[in-house]
């Protein structure tokens, strides 16, 4: 298992991989500002708070309007959306918050009689999984991420009897970190399985050496209990704004 040292290298050393920054950044309140032209005609921006850094993606032009430095300046201090609306009339779209388990927090959660947990596997356990999938919504479906034509690659299930009723798999980033998606059975909702499902996984990747990553909308307020009650803490905020219209330059 990780220490602390080692999950902050994990997560900096992702999204420094990512942006292409030193990992030293995030340390600092600073802004690295990315043009990227194809959201030129989408107004939209996005807006990374990590640590002490921010990081904009954003058209030039728009970058231009709002002001900002070009590159990362660590004078200009850490953006945020209050400061940009300042500047530029926009709204927040969505705010994702990305939630990391440090090891030395971990509450492990197991469900009682007459549920039991199990590792699965996408292929010999098809047959199991098909009637979970069928049972929620499409929404439900893309929230957890979940497909059978691309299984996720470490899946855990939580059983009454043989009907599987919680699901929890994950997705690899670099092979470091693991992205969790859960789903839980319409008629199942409500009673811990899903902090269950998902506790059992974290083990599993806390074993292997693993960083465990929950992502969750901040306007889906009941989908913070299964990482926050499991010890998950929020280190990445991620929000999405909608410029109310560009200004036009000549």
């Amino acid at each position: 298992m990780k220490t602390s040292i080692e999950l902050a290298q994990v997560i900096y050393g992702y999204w420094a991989k990512r942006f292409g920054c030193d990992r030293q950044d995030f340390v600092h309140a600073g802004t690295l500002v990315i043009h990227e032209k194809e959201l030129a005609e989408t107004g939209k921006v996005y807006l990374y708070h990590i640590d002490k850094m921010s990081i904009v993606r954003i058209a030039p032009s728009l970058a231009k309007q709002a002001r900002l430095p070009d590159g990362y300046n660590r004078e200009f201090g850490a953006l945020d959306v209050n400061t940009f609306q300042v500047v530029v009339p926009a709204s927040v779209e969505s705010t994702l918050l990305d939630y990391y388990l440090d090891p030395k927090d971990f509450e492990c959660f197991t469900a009682g009689v007459p549920f039991t947990t199990r590792q699965m596997d996408a292929e010999n356990d098809r047959a199991g999984l098909l009637p979970l999938l069928e049972a929620c919504t499409e929404a439900d479906l893309d929230a957890a991420e979940v497909s059978l034509e691309e299984p996720d690659p470490v899946i855990f299930g939580v059983f009454e009897g043989a009907q599987l009723v919680a699901y929890a798999g994950h997705r690899y980033w670099d092979e470091a970190i693991a992205d969790i998606g859960v789903l839980i059975h319409p008629s199942y909702r409500g009673r811990g399985l899903g902090k269950a499902v998902v506790s059992a996984l974290c083990e599993w990747s806390m074993r292997n050496d693993l960083v465990p990553m929950y992502r969750v909308y901040s306007s889906h307020i009941h989908s913070h209990r299964i990482p926050e009650s499991l010890g998950f803490k929020e280190w990445v905020v991620i929000e999405t704004l909608k410029v109310a219209q560009e200004e036009r330059t000549g």
